[in-house]
């Protein structure tokens, strides 16, 4: 009764224990089915998988087995003296019993390597045809007419050397020695001409045993009462373990897949067929089990899980109530804390320390309260801060403008009085300045940074004289594109300061400005002093280090570090350099519309 008057109807906690009370008579009936379901769908997929995996590897055998029949059938289709005897082509009587005996101890030593070989037919179109069973071999006229107007016969020879499967079945070439005609494994092909590949001599039957693959597929084990058998493109079955199915429909609509598993209706049962096609031929192994003997462990499953369902049904119930009762306070508590956020105190804190979700949830209450008073005071601070950068600037401004002027008034009165060496400097001196500040921006066109750099070398011009000549070249196209502003003018300074002012006689300066794609390649080369192995040492792996001590190489290390940090690890500085010869900085830099 204290639990009833305490969870009011309105509260989220009496909800939820209705909510949770109604639902778990439908989960508990549902539960039992799906369970039983699913674990005998999971059963079904496993027990599939693995027959799928068994019928993989024995489909590998298989390949092996008839690898070997084809390899076999390879020494005879090369053989010279077989080519010789078809085409007749013998100097005398001699000449053709020696290459008969060859043939003989040829064919007779390929059957003896394994004795599951029965019956070779070498039919020939020209001269001769030969076959060799268990009797021995014999000389046979060429084929004949009607044997070469049999489907067989023709299948063989389109099939232009290939091998041409045909299974387990009666033989072929009906022979009087074995009147039974007991069912054979036969393959056949084309034999060619050496000489002229596009020629056929005649076709090659050869007839194996067909024991070994009727063991094989009957060694094959599902654990589960079932077959397999081989079936070719037309879902005939060409081979199973005991002949009696050869030849005949197999009754699967197999999927156009090479290899899979799925679950078909034969016969008024539900059985799982796995099935993987050779890599040697259209054929496909194929292995069937009933589905109900794969699945049989899967009953105790269903016992156990409605015990499960009685047992867990009982401990829900009693956890329903527990579940609303603990529910009730500390929601309470966070609407209540919720409330004094929404009307302005963000001071406000679940001081609460739980380890449940309602945990969590304070934490993140906290977390997100404290968060927003301090991006509140974060935004205060950053309009006042906002304003004061605008006073700077509107200050720096006034400066600028007023030593424009004065650096105009000073190259003026250096021309009245024709002092053009200081007239130069001041006026490069001051076109330099106002591309430098250019209202504070941190990116200029590639134009601007050209011009500033003409204006610092027309000042450095003046200074070294005839010490150096400079060479620029400029890809025009990249002129209206964005870069950054300061990390030209320092290479090319170090090249003046560290390249050609100890250089002895005239120096050369060459500046290039490429462009590839959106890339702007600067180059910056000078026949200068170099640079020595033990200092090139030391940029280069200031170059490859992301933290620099010391107070050396700041410029190079400045830029470097500022490329890299506006536009990314892939782009910045390289250097090259022959001690005696001269330094080359490369820069690489993506370029911005």
């Amino acid at each position: 009764m204290k639990l009833l008057a305490h969870l009011k109807w309105r509260s989220v906690g009496y909800k939820l224990f209705i909510l949770f009370f109604a639902s778990i008579t439908i989960s508990i009936m549902l539960m039992g089915y799906l369970s039983y379901h699913k674990a005998n769908e999971i059963i079904s997929s496993k027990v599939s998988q693995v027959a799928w995996q068994t019928i993989q590897q024995a489909n590998r055998r298989l390949e092996l087995i008839m690898n070997e029949y084809d390899n076999r059938s390879l020494l005879i289709f090369g053989n010279k003296e077989i080519q010789k005897g078809i085409l007749g082509e013998y100097r005398d009587s001699y000449d053709q019993s020696y290459n008969n005996q060859q043939i003989g101890k040829f064919l007779s030593n390929l059957v003896n390597v394994k004795n599951d070989t029965l019956n070779i037919y070498i039919l020939g179109e020209r001269s001769a045809s030969y076959r060799f069973t268990n009797t021995g071999f014999t000389e046979l006229p060429m084929v004949s007419k009607v044997e070469k107007e049999q489907d067989w016969y023709k299948q063989i020879k389109a099939a232009n050397g290939q091998v041409v499967w045909y299974g387990i079945r009666s033989p072929l070439v009906k022979s009087t020695i074995d009147q039974d005609n007991k069912p054979v494994f036969v393959m056949g092909r084309s034999l060619k001409n050496f000489d002229n590949l596009d020629q056929t001599l005649g076709v090659l039957i050869m007839e194996f045993n067909p024991e070994l693959i009727q063991q094989f597929l009957s060694e094959v084990d599902f654990q589960a009462q079932g077959t397999t058998y081989i079936v070719n493109q037309d879902d005939t079955v060409v081979a199973d373990s005991d002949g009696s199915l050869s030849m005949r429909p197999a009754g699967l609509n197999l999927p156009p897949n090479p290899s899979g598993y799925l679950t078909d209706r034969v016969d008024g049962k539900d059985l799982m067929v796995v099935y993987d096609q050779l890599k040697i031929n259209d054929w496909k192994l194929v292995g069937m089990a009933p589905i109900q003997n794969l699945v049989s462990d899967s009953r105790k499953i269903a016992y156990y899980t409605v015990y499960l369902v009685i047992g867990f049904s009982v401990v829900a119930i009693a956890l329903a109530f527990l579940f609303a009762k603990q529910m009730h306070k500390p929601v309470r508590m966070l609407l209540w804390s919720m409330r004094r956020a929404r009307e302005g105190d963000f001071d406000v804190q679940i001081m609460d320390e739980r380890k449940d979700e309602f945990g969590m949830l304070y934490h993140g209450f906290n977390t997100m309260v404290t968060r927003i008073k301090d991006l509140i005071d974060e935004v205060y601070i950053q309009k006042l801060l906002k304003k004061e950068t605008q006073l700077k600037m509107m200050a720096s401004q006034i400066n600028a403008h007023f030593l424009y002027n004065t650096l105009d008034s000073i190259h003026w009165i250096s021309r009245i009085y024709k002092v053009d060496e200081i007239s130069t400097m001041i006026f490069g001196l001051s076109k330099y300045l106002r591309i430098s500040l250019s209202e504070g921006n941190d990116f200029v066109t590639v134009k601007e940074s050209v011009e500033l750099l003409e204006s610092y070398l027309s000042i450095q011009k003046v200074r070294y004289q005839d010490k150096f000549t400079v060479n620029m070249n400029i890809d025009s196209a990249m002129l209206n594109h964005k870069v950054l502003k300061f990390v030209f003018q320092p290479l090319v300074e170090n090249a003046i300061y560290h390249g050609l002012e100890n250089k002895r006689g005239k120096g050369r300066l060459d500046i290039r400005w490429k462009m590839d794609g959106q890339i702007l390649h600067f180059e910056v080369e000078d026949d200068g002093i170099g640079i020595q192995p033990n200092k090139m040492a030391e940029l280069t792996a200031m170059m490859a280090s992301d933290e620099w001590e010391g107070e050396h190489n700041f410029a190079l290390r400045n830029i470097h570090s500022q490329i890299q940090l506006t536009y990314g690890k892939e782009y910045g500085l390289s250097i090259e350099s022959t001690p005696g010869s001269g330094t080359t900085v490369k820069l690489v830099l993506p370029l911005r519309l």
